[in-house]
């Protein structure tokens, strides 16, 4: 399997506008340190969605397409695109947002990730995160 090919690589190369490695402009936009590493760790796909637990289970890996999200009934794969603009599960974080952001269904995520106010995405992305962390806790 080539590089490109793994899931790792494939959210990296989604989820930054471009795939040279360094240092990324995002990190100097948020002063608040807890904030700044968890956009870190959303951009390096370090986090809980199913699309990164899939790939992780050691005796047989899942299916990138058998990745569903548990939130909502939709049958989608648990992406970073459906966690942040798409699941209904996140409907109202993402109406807090609307105005500060731009969200809608068809926003390109790198366009998401990449928009000047990383302070107030790190946010959002974390209030997200709460979210699924409450729901999953519930189920």
């Amino acid at each position: 399997m080539a590089a490109a090919d793994s899931s790792r690589m494939r959210a990296y190369l989604g989820l930054n506008s471009s795939a040279q490695y360094g240092y990324k402009e995002y990190l100097s936009r948020v002063d608040n340190a807890q904030l700044r590493r968890s956009l870190a760790r959303f951009h390096c796909a370090n986090h809980k969605l199913q699309i990164e637990l899939g790939r992780q289970v050691k005796l047989v890996k899942v299916s990138v397409q058998q990745r569903y999200c548990k939130l909502c009934n939709l049958g989608a794969v648990e992406d970073e695109d459906h966690f942040l603009l798409v699941c209904p599960a996140y409907q109202s974080v993402r109406e807090r947002f609307r105005g500060s952001l731009s969200l809608t269904a068809i926003t390109p995520l790198a366009e998401l990730l990449s928009c000047q106010q990383q302070g107030i995405l790190a946010r959002f992305l974390v209030q997200c995160q709460t979210v699924r962390s409450k729901l999953l806790h519930q189920t």
